[in-house]
C-alpha cells in the first residue's frame, strides 16, 4: 500500500474545518478541482508546495514520516528503493 496524498490532504483539510470553496479560492481553481485533489493518489510537487502553504501544513514531512515508518516501502519497486537509498546516502554510487 502506497501513500495516497489526496487522503493526507483531505484529512488535514477536515481537521482544520475548512470548506471546499475556501480552498478553491486559495488555489485559484474551482470546487470540483478541490475534490479531484482529494481523490489523487499522486500530485505534482509544485501543487503540493502550494497546498502545504495554503493549509500551513508540511505534507512533505508527513510523507517522510510514512517512509520512515516503512508504511509505503512495500509498494516501492526495486529501482525506487535504490533511488531512495541514494538520496538518503548521497555518497553511494548509483
Amino acid at each position: 500500500m502506497g501513500i495516497h496524498i489526496g487522503h493526507l490532504i483531505k484529512t488535514e483539510f477536515d481537521r482544520q474545518g475548512r470548506r471546499a470553496m475556501w480552498l478553491a479560492s486559495e488555489l485559484n481553481c474551482n470546487r470540483a478541482n478541490v475534490y479531484n485533489i482529494f481523490n489523487r493518489e499522486n500530485i505534482d510537487v509544485e501543487m503540493l508546495i502550494k497546498i502545504s502553504h495554503v493549509l500551513e501544513h508540511n505534507f512533505f514531512q508527513d510523507i517522510a514520516n510514512l517512509i520512515d515508518e516503512g508504511k509505503c516501502l512495500k509498494s516501492l519497486d526495486n529501482m525506487s528503493k535504490n533511488m531512495l537509498q541514494n538520496v538518503q546516502n548521497p555518497d553511494t554510487e548509483i
